[in-house]
């Protein structure tokens, strides 16, 4: 047979195979994607000069690249957010924020009466499309971390009052409400507000699959979820040093591919989430001298609905019920939820066997995610040194782990608990628990959680959404009972519990609505101007967004805003003016116990991954770690040995 016959006769094979395919397809949908014939794991080999980095894909998916979105979190966004946007501070290696000298020349504190940090920006620092950063992206991140619902660490831009410009955006005042000591933990990273604000797709999808542009020492080309592979390239337009390798690829995959990637040496370093068969494969293929352990900046959480949301605040100051009557599951309203009542979420609570949930976490190594013991702080050692959870003796604050005793709960809260679930005025007790569809470890989760209420008589529906619609519209708006989610953090404990439990913003109250919450600061309150930047050394002004913050404990009697930081949307008296205090003072909040009494979410674990090199990268576990839990393994990767 000729070779022209021969490739006639395969195209002829092929497209008979695709006219199959196609006429399997339903009219109106897409012919399905023909395989590639490659695994992410085993694509083509890269360019001289790239570093491959292998992630867990099924462990923990990539939604998104929004640093600041918590359903956008994953270790691959967190490792692109640091190699390709610029931050005015990074986390070294030792756990402690320092300036970036690439992107500031200085910050300083120029004034305590009222508190005003002052930026000064290099003036060749740049996005990659030749647009300088300015004071213009520090405003546009304050705003967008007032409004956006389910965003990370809004806490400290709540405390600005104004944003000046000077210098042609070069130097940046940025005054607060109050002395604020984690001024560290704001502007980092920074989003290229140019490219963002004229954005068809918003703050929630512009960034879906890549970063458009950059301002660190690699730009990202666009992810592909087909092969897995994330490719962020020396950025040439970088005013800084350039980077030694070439590039850096996160090839996405199952572990056990990328271990035998990693074997046959297309692989370089692995970055994977723990379990039972992943650690025995690693203990196979790299000696333990080239592992660490690197907990996760975050918590997976169970977070209960606590305030009513915006939705049917109005039927709450009407008078409507607020705390009885069963939900459905495609409830769009807060005014019903059963979850508003404490003893409803306490008989939670007790219902749920922590040790099982960790099982299911870890893929069948519990002591892969580390028990929470803290609604503030999290259970990682400070030193960096590996870490597995202890479940044989883990005992929350709270009690857990029997069914009989939330049983005995719900019937002295006035539920009749004798049959298979608890019912009062002829409904069941039944609540809609919401989880990230794609994410096969919280799928595992919600399953068990279902069925340890179930035992405790409360009846659970299960619904995955897409994790931007579950946090940004469910969660947020108050539409969901509980939701199963990973919330990052930051590494100031006091930010973070602030972000997490303050009480939420509210619209459209007047300016003195704030004045009468003691002693709550929300620097949004009554202020609304912006005004151009005049001709000459004059300062541009920008002030937040006039709103007013609820009053602790009613919150179930204004309209919030969506919720930002604070996913159950708690206002409590109790835990409010710890909050405050720790944020002015920078101190750890003393507010754990009466956030355990009030119990907005019940932190399930701490998750971990494992990071492992080869030998040509052993180097870089030489020093402390305790700064990747904040940065990722692949902090100053411009660094790495390429070969």
């Amino acid at each position: 047979m000729t070779l022209t016959r021969r490739r006639l006769l395969r195209v002829g094979t092929l497209g008979a195979a695709a006219l199959a395919a196609a006429a399997c397809t339903p009219y109106g949908l897409p012919a399905p994607i023909a395989p590639s014939g490659e695994s992410s794991a085993s694509a083509r080999p890269p360019e001289p000069g790239t570093i491959v980095v292998g992630l867990d894909g099924p462990g923990v998916p990539v939604t998104g690249f929004n640093p600041y979105a918590i359903a956008d979190w994953s270790p691959a966004a967190a490792a692109v957010a640091g190699l390709v946007l610029p931050s005015v501070f990074t986390i070294g290696r030792d756990g402690r924020a320092v300036i970036d000298v690439d992107v500031v020349d200085a910050v300083t504190v120029t004034s305590t009466e009222p508190f005003t940090v002052t930026y000064t920006l290099d003036r060749k620092a740049s996005w990659s499309d030749g647009t300088p950063v300015t004071a213009e992206d520090f405003a546009y991140l304050r705003d967008q971390l007032l409004t956006q619902p389910a965003t990370v660490d809004t806490a400290g831009y709540r405390l600005i009052t104004a944003i000046r410009s000077r210098d042609a955006g070069k130097t940046v005042d940025v005054e607060f409400a109050t002395s604020f000591p984690g001024y560290p933990s704001l502007f980092s990273p920074l989003l290229p507000s140019h490219i963002l604000k004229d954005s068809p797709a918003g703050w929630a999808g512009a960034l879906s699959s890549d970063i458009p542009v950059s301002g660190g020492r690699f730009r990202m080309n666009p992810y592909d979820p087909v092969t897995g592979q994330i490719t962020l390239a020396r950025n040439d337009k970088y005013w800084g040093a350039q980077p030694g390798p070439a590039a850096v690829v996160l090839r996405l995959g199952s572990p056990a591919d990328l271990i035998a990637a990693y074997g046959r040496g297309d692989v370089q370093a692995l970055w994977l989430a723990p379990g039972a068969e992943t650690d025995a494969l690693l203990d196979d293929a790299v000696p333990a001298e080239r592992r660490v352990v690197v907990p996760a900046p975050a918590t997976v959480q169970l977070v209960f609905n606590a305030a009513i949301g915006p939705g049917t605040a109005s039927a709450a100051a009407t008078g409507s019920p607020s705390t009885t009557g069963a939900t459905t599951a495609g409830g769009t309203g807060s005014a019903g939820r059963l979850t508003l009542d404490p003893a409803v979420r306490a008989a939670i609570a007790q219902a749920v066997v922590p040790a099982d949930v960790a099982a299911e976490l870890g893929a069948g190594r519990a002591a892969g995610v580390l028990p929470v013991r803290s609604q503030v702080r999290l259970p990682a050692q400070s030193d960096g040194a590996a870490v597995e959870g202890d479940w044989s003796s883990a005992e929350l604050p709270v009690p857990t782990g029997d069914a009989a005793a939330a049983r005995r709960r719900l019937s002295d809260a006035g539920w009749t608990t004798d049959g298979l679930y608890a019912t009062r005025g002829g409904e069941v007790l039944t609540l809609t628990l919401g989880y990230p569809s794609g994410h096969r470890r919280l799928a595992a989760v919600a399953r068990t959680l279902q069925t340890q209420l179930g035992a405790a008589g409360i009846q659970v529906v299960l619904l995955a959404d897409a994790a931007t619609t579950l946090l940004a519209t469910r969660v947020a708006t108050g539409s969901l009972d509980l939701a199963l989610v990973t919330v990052p953090r930051g590494a100031d404990d006091a930010v973070a519990a602030a972000t997490a439990f303050s009480c939420p913003r509210v619209a459209g109250a007047s300016s003195g609505a704030s004045a009468a919450v003691e002693p709550l600061v929300d620097a949004a309150a009554g202020r609304s101007e912006t005004t151009a930047e005049p001709e000459g050394d004059a300062a541009s002004t920008s002030t937040a967004p006039s709103t007013t913050t609820a009053t602790p404990d009613a919150a179930a009697a204004v309209a919030t805003e969506p919720r930002t930081g604070n996913l159950s949307g708690l206002c409590s008296s109790a835990v409010q003016p710890g909050l405050v205090a720790a944020l002015a003072a920078g101190t750890v909040p003393d507010v754990d116990e009466p956030l355990w009494a009030a119990l907005p979410v019940l932190p399930l674990a701490q998750p971990t991954t494992t990071f492992a090199v080869g030998s040509g990268l052993q180097s870089l576990l030489d020093g402390p770690v305790a700064g990747w839990t904040w940065t990722t393994p692949l902090q100053g990767a411009q660094n790495w040995p390429s070969g």
